[in-house]
């Protein structure tokens, strides 16, 4: 055997395999260029129908709908439990009143996590009254907890059976990159017409978008559990579930929590999506104040979502903290049961239905006066930069990638994937640049591209610097970390309503919208990969007498390398994220096309759109994961955690 593989190495010239990936690479360009004629556009045998397919399927759901056994035993059953759960809920909300809301979270938050997080939850609360948003801010945490509930309860069991069945995540895992690499525009509109307009669509589509981190994070914490505590507890005797009850569960509750956490995060991050198809909620001023310019409604429902969010990831978050509980077990419990039960009477007040001062720390007039002020004052400055950008890095770029015939750059594209991973990569990148141009999205998908490559050039531009900035200055590091923090809770929508009054609306506004948006991971990671670094070969390097810059230079950024770039890996895939989004803004490309279709209620429109995102999407993602070269763990880590469009 060893004789074989001698000679077939040795009938291979060196040269030639070096540079297989590079031959490949030249015999795709031709083949594609002799397939298409050496044009640029695409051949009219090579449509497919795809758009015509979801609009078939739209029409054969709208006929059916009341009829097949699908919707009327499936659907119909889930469609009214979540309407029946969101009722149900957001009227034990209002029955509490807003006296006993503020009781019965600052006791579980006392409880779970301390009194000084308990502080902060009633100010935040109490913030969302002032600011006038109280009733919205109760329909959206109803149609939040929700979804959360069905999340968790969908997650942790297919995590746990993802964890002890090797089978199960072959299969999970692919599911779980799908649903969090498919915008929520796409699978929005086929659950608008399977479950109707409003309120249960949205909570689908919510539990759908939730779910992975609930299932990658159970997985990951009873994965890790450490091998020597199962062989004590086999060597006692205990069973596979006695080992699940007993060890892996209890260990890996920790990740756990975080799955949690994360979860409610990213379930309150749709609320604005999900007022598109008919939501109520603090969403649905948001996306009024978007569509009319009325910056101050936008941030007034906007500065209530951050609070919302503050009062949720503060006690989800704190609650795993060692040492913060003050109540456990049974008493827990009984506490809770017992502010729910003076709540109630709180609720049952003449006063608790309407808060006092409500609106009184609103900043509608106030923001609105100084956004017509920036307009006016800063006009010159922002649309000479808005022409600048356009004229110099949007539109030449788009111009290019419109002009190279799509077999050049997808040959192009398909020798860097074989060169930093491999041909089946090359090949999927050939194929995925194919039907995207057959399925006639080839012109948005370039618009698309063009701004994402821009926005991610800018974000990976400041957020190296300043991560390597964090990583040498404890000081600036504590100044950074909870400017970052707000940047990663709040909801991307809240980063257009600023960028909206200041631009207006187009490519540009969503371009800064994706920088902002994105840049967290990329300083996070480059101040994480730096600070990682052995302490040892820091020491060994300065006893060798290299100045600061020189370890920095020498040392700490090649080490820190494979975390940098994974560090580019998120914040690209976070600037498609944002870009996609901004399609509500007008920037065009795949995100106009994607919005569209679910405004417009054209399934068609919608999928193609959305399976051009996700394909573009995966060729993005797989490259710049592969030049980081991260272990699969830590890439399954930051998929969990991540927040896409």
């Amino acid at each position: 055997m060893a004789a074989v593989t001698e000679a077939r190495r040795l009938s291979v010239p060196r040269w030639v395999g070096d540079h297989r990936w590079l031959l490949l690479a030249v015999v795709l360009l031709a083949a594609g260029a002799l397939a298409s004629g050496w044009a640029s556009g695409y051949a009219a045998d090579f449509y497919l129908p795809v758009r015509e397919r979801f609009d078939a399927l739209q029409v054969w759901i709208i006929d059916n709908r009341g009829s097949h056994p699908l919707f009327t035993g499936v659907f119909r059953p889930m469609a009214v439990g979540a309407a029946y759960g969101l009722a149900e809920l957001e009227a034990q909300l209002r029955l509490l009143g807003w006296p006993g809301v503020l009781l019965v979270f600052g006791a579980i938050a006392a409880a779970v996590a301390g009194w000084r997080i308990a502080a902060v939850v009633v100010a935040a609360l109490a913030g969302i009254a002032l600011l006038g948003q109280w009733d919205d801010a109760m329909t959206t945490l109803a149609l939040m907890g929700v979804g959360v509930l069905a999340s968790v309860a969908i997650g942790v069991p297919i995590g746990i059976l993802a964890a002890r069945s090797p089978a199960v995540a072959t299969v999970v895992r692919p599911v779980l990159d799908a649903m969090q690499t498919v915008p929520v525009y796409v699978y929005r509109l086929p659950l608008v017409f399977v479950f109707g307009q409003g309120n249960p669509a949205a909570i689908v589509a919510t539990v759908i978008y939730a779910v992975p981190p609930a299932v990658r994070l159970t997985t990951l914490g009873i994965q890790q559990v450490p091998p020597v505590k199962l062989e004590v507890g086999r060597s006692l005797g205990a069973t596979s579930r006695q080992l699940l009850r007993t060890v892996q569960l209890p260990l890996a509750m920790p990740s756990i929590r975080v799955g949690v956490n994360q979860t409610i995060m990213m379930a309150l991050s749709m609320v604005v999506i999900a007022s598109l198809v008919g939501a109520t909620g603090l969403g649905r001023e948001v996306l009024r104040g978007l569509q009319t310019l009325d910056v101050g409604r936008a941030l007034d429902a906007g500065l209530a979502i951050v609070l919302l969010a503050v009062v949720l990831d503060r006690i989800t978050f704190s609650a795993g903290a060692r040492g913060r509980h003050l109540l456990r077990g049974w008493w827990l419990v009984a506490a809770i049961a017992g502010a729910l039960v003076v709540g109630r009477g709180l609720g049952m007040l003449p006063f608790a239905d309407e808060p006092p001062f409500a609106g009184a720390l609103s900043v509608a007039q106030l923001a609105d006066q100084a956004f017509a002020w920036a307009r006016t004052e800063l006009f010159g400055f922002t649309s000479a930069f808005s022409e600048w950008t356009i004229r110099y890095a949007l539109d030449p770029l788009r111009f290019v990638l419109s002009v190279l015939p799509w077999w050049l750059l997808a040959g192009l594209v398909a020798a860097v994937a074989w060169r930093v991973v491999g041909q089946g990569l090359a090949l999927f990148v050939v194929v995925a640049a194919a039907v995207i141009g057959a399925m006639g999205a080839w012109p948005d998908t370039m618009n698309t591209l063009s701004q994402v490559l821009v926005a991610a050039v800018v974000s990976i531009a400041l957020a190296v610097p300043l991560g390597v900035l964090a990583s040498q200055s404890d000081a600036f590091d504590r100044a950074l970390r909870p400017i970052l923090d707000g940047m990663q809770t709040l909801p991307a929508f809240v980063y257009l309503i600023p960028v909206v009054a200041l631009f207006t609306i187009g490519r540009v506004p969503g371009l800064i919208a994706s920088v902002i948006y994105a840049l967290p991971p990329g300083v996070r990671m480059t101040d994480a990969g730096i600070r990682e670094v052995p302490h040892e070969t820091v020491e060994a390097a300065r006893s060798q007498g290299a100045t600061r810059w020189q370890v920095l230079r020498t040392v700490q950024l090649p080490l820190a390398r494979p975390t940098i770039l994974m560090g580019v890996n998120q914040t690209t895939m976070m600037v498609l994220a944002g870009v996609i989004i901004a399609g509500l803004i007008g920037s065009g490309g795949l995100g106009i096309e994607a919005v569209r279709g679910l405004t417009r209620s054209e399934i068609g429109r919608g999928a193609v759109a959305g399976i051009a995102i996700v394909l573009l999407g995966m060729v993005l993602d797989r490259i710049t994961q592969a030049l980081g070269g991260g272990d699969d763990e830590f890439v399954e880590t930051q998929r969990a955690t991540m927040k896409t469009a």
